[in-house]
């Protein structure tokens, strides 16, 4: 049985969707808050506009790759456009996880490695065991999933290897007296490392906790608004978070495992050129 076919029925509404008359109304709200922020003088209304801009644009364009894709579904089509989602994610984890430019490439690689590892698990057992798809280059399910799981990991391996570098530095003295009696890099980096686990896992513990009191997540919700039943909804939207909670667990402990490395040397010393800010690039 082919656990990812969603169910229809009759009986179910059609599909309301806005068209682009229903959009320039929905922005209304918008042009308010831009409004307000510019009479009050609050600033962030070009920040507002241009990724208002951007998003449309964005958007659009996607749809178009997205027609292309689905109209011409092949392994190396899906195989691509994956690999391009994790290199656009490490680049991006990169971009805000440190704050000496000579590293910034070191982790990108790192950040890479460490969410193409994770994806990779949670997506096999995601795509072929949970969802049985056939091919397994299905780009109709591949695609958004991998961009879900992948848009809540980048987040959080951003924030644990941001979080682990600021505690390091914030903690140099302890760790290096760690260091001196006799503790192992792991042991002197442990509070760090607790640290780093708990910022990067705390957003998608506190989205899960929140799931079906506070909010109905997007998966389910769009699935509602397709016309799917409520059932086979919710089991989709609870395999996702599965996914998503696994893939950022697995990713931010293996970016840790190598940041680590980065920040100790081989018998056990503190890096302290790595956490020196006035180091930067050049």
């Amino acid at each position: 049985m082919n656990y990812s076919h969603i169910i229809l029925s009759d009986s179910l509404p059609a599909v309301v969707a806005p068209d682009w008359i229903g959009l320039v109304i929905a922005s209304i709200p918008l042009w308010l808050c831009a409004a307000i922020l510019t009479l009050r003088r609050l600033g962030q209304v070009r920040s507002l506009l241009i990724a208002a801009t951007r998003l449309v644009a964005q958007i659009l364009l996607l749809g178009v790759v997205l027609e292309w894709i689905f109209a011409n579904p092949s392994p190396l089509t899906s195989i691509v456009v994956c690999l391009a989602m994790l290199i656009v994610s490490a680049l991006t984890v990169g971009s805000r996880g440190t704050s000496r430019r000579r590293s910034v490439w070191g982790l990108r690689i790192e950040a890479f490695l460490a969410i193409t590892l994770a994806a990779l698990l949670t997506m096999t057992v995601g795509i072929r065991l949970a969802l049985r798809v056939e091919p397994w280059y299905a780009t109709r399910t591949i695609i958004p999933l991998i961009g879900m799981v992948l848009g809540n990991s980048v987040h959080g391996v951003a924030l644990a290897a941001e979080r682990l570098e600021s505690e390091l530095k914030a903690d140099r003295d302890r760790v290096e007296t760690r260091l001196a009696l006799g503790a192992t890099a792991r042991q002197a980096a442990l509070p760090a490392i607790r640290a780093a686990v708990k910022a990067g896992l705390t957003p998608t513990i506190n989205s899960m906790m929140i799931a079906g009191v506070v909010s109905i997540p997007g998966m389910m919700t769009g699935q509602i608004l397709a016309g799917s039943d409520v059932a086979p909804a919710l089991r989709y939207q609870i395999m996702i978070y599965f996914l998503i909670v696994s893939t950022v667990c697995l990713g931010v402990l293996i970016v840790l495992r190598l940041r680590l490395r980065r920040h100790f040397t081989v018998d056990h010393r503190l890096r302290l050129e790595m956490l020196d800010d006035h180091g930067r690039s050049e």
